[in-house]
Protein backbone atom coordinates (compact mmCIF):
# COMPACT_ATOMS: atom_id res chain seq x y z
CA UNK A 1 0.00 0.00 0.00
CA UNK A 2 2.95 1.79 0.77
CA UNK A 3 4.48 2.32 -2.72
CA UNK A 4 0.68 2.74 -4.13
CA UNK A 5 0.18 6.34 -2.45
CA UNK A 6 3.95 7.58 -2.86
CA UNK A 7 3.00 6.86 -6.36
CA UNK A 8 -0.20 9.05 -5.88
CA UNK A 9 1.49 11.48 -4.04
CA UNK A 10 4.36 11.92 -6.55
CA UNK A 11 1.68 12.15 -9.77
CA UNK A 12 -0.29 15.25 -7.73
CA UNK A 13 1.87 18.25 -9.02
CA UNK A 14 0.33 20.84 -6.31
CA UNK A 15 1.94 18.45 -3.85
CA UNK A 16 5.60 19.02 -2.27
CA UNK A 17 7.77 16.46 -1.51
CA UNK A 18 7.73 17.89 2.89
CA UNK A 19 4.07 17.57 2.34
CA UNK A 20 4.19 13.86 -0.09
CA UNK A 21 6.40 12.70 2.99
CA UNK A 22 3.90 13.87 5.83
CA UNK A 23 1.11 12.60 4.07
CA UNK A 24 2.65 9.33 3.40
CA UNK A 25 3.90 9.05 7.10
CA UNK A 26 0.24 10.12 8.33
CA UNK A 27 -1.61 7.51 6.61
CA UNK A 28 0.78 4.71 7.80
CA UNK A 29 -0.05 5.93 11.09
CA UNK A 30 -3.35 5.95 10.63
CA UNK A 31 -3.16 2.40 9.77
CA UNK A 32 -1.52 0.80 12.71
CA UNK A 33 -3.54 3.65 15.40
CA UNK A 34 -6.37 2.33 17.81
CA UNK A 35 -8.29 5.16 19.73
CA UNK A 36 -9.34 8.45 19.01
CA UNK A 37 -6.95 10.25 16.19
CA UNK A 38 -5.44 13.32 18.28
CA UNK A 39 -2.20 14.90 17.64
CA UNK A 40 -0.62 13.61 21.02
CA UNK A 41 -2.61 10.02 20.59
CA UNK A 42 -0.67 10.10 16.57
CA UNK A 43 2.41 11.07 18.72
CA UNK A 44 2.74 8.18 20.43
CA UNK A 45 2.83 5.90 16.88
CA UNK A 46 4.60 7.80 14.89
CA UNK A 47 8.43 9.60 15.25
CA UNK A 48 6.12 12.70 14.67
CA UNK A 49 6.06 15.62 17.03
CA UNK A 50 2.29 16.88 18.37
CA UNK A 51 3.33 20.62 16.88
CA UNK A 52 4.15 19.06 13.49
CA UNK A 53 1.04 17.36 13.08
CA UNK A 54 -0.72 20.92 14.22
CA UNK A 55 1.38 22.92 11.56
CA UNK A 56 0.37 20.00 8.67
CA UNK A 57 -3.14 19.89 9.38
CA UNK A 58 -3.41 23.53 9.00
CA UNK A 59 -2.52 23.47 5.26
CA UNK A 60 -4.42 22.28 2.68
CA UNK A 61 -4.62 18.98 0.90
CA UNK A 62 -6.72 17.88 -1.86
CA UNK A 63 -8.15 14.42 -0.32
CA UNK A 64 -10.99 14.04 -2.89
CA UNK A 65 -8.21 13.97 -6.04
CA UNK A 66 -6.38 11.71 -3.65
CA UNK A 67 -9.08 9.42 -3.67
CA UNK A 68 -9.61 9.36 -6.78
CA UNK A 69 -6.58 9.26 -7.94
CA UNK A 70 -5.88 5.75 -5.61
CA UNK A 71 -9.13 4.14 -6.78
CA UNK A 72 -7.91 4.87 -10.31
CA UNK A 73 -4.45 3.66 -9.75
CA UNK A 74 -6.11 0.06 -7.81
CA UNK A 75 -9.27 -0.95 -9.69
CA UNK A 76 -10.11 -1.16 -12.88
CA UNK A 77 -12.52 0.82 -14.39
CA UNK A 78 -14.94 -1.83 -14.65
CA UNK A 79 -14.74 -3.10 -10.89
CA UNK A 80 -15.60 0.13 -9.10
CA UNK A 81 -18.86 1.14 -7.42
CA UNK A 82 -19.48 3.82 -5.08
CA UNK A 83 -21.08 3.43 -1.40
CA UNK A 84 -22.36 5.47 1.07
CA UNK A 85 -22.43 5.52 4.28
CA UNK A 86 -25.23 7.12 6.38
CA UNK A 87 -23.91 7.10 9.64
CA UNK A 88 -24.61 10.72 10.08
CA UNK A 89 -28.12 10.44 9.81
CA UNK A 90 -29.87 9.91 13.35
CA UNK A 91 -31.31 6.70 14.30
CA UNK A 92 -32.64 6.41 18.23
CA UNK A 93 -36.17 6.37 18.62
CA UNK A 94 -38.77 8.21 16.72
CA UNK A 95 -36.20 10.30 14.84
CA UNK A 96 -35.64 7.40 12.58
CA UNK A 97 -35.63 8.24 9.29
CA UNK A 98 -38.30 6.54 7.21
CA UNK A 99 -39.95 4.48 10.58
CA UNK A 100 -43.55 3.38 10.02
CA UNK A 101 -46.16 0.44 9.81
CA UNK A 102 -45.27 -2.39 7.78
CA UNK A 103 -48.79 -3.97 6.72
Amino acid sequence: MESIVKTVLRSMSNVNKPQRTFIAALLATLIVFQGKATYRNMNRYSGMSEKRFSRWYSRSFDFALFNRRIIAHALPENDRIAAIDASFISKSGKLTEGLGWCL
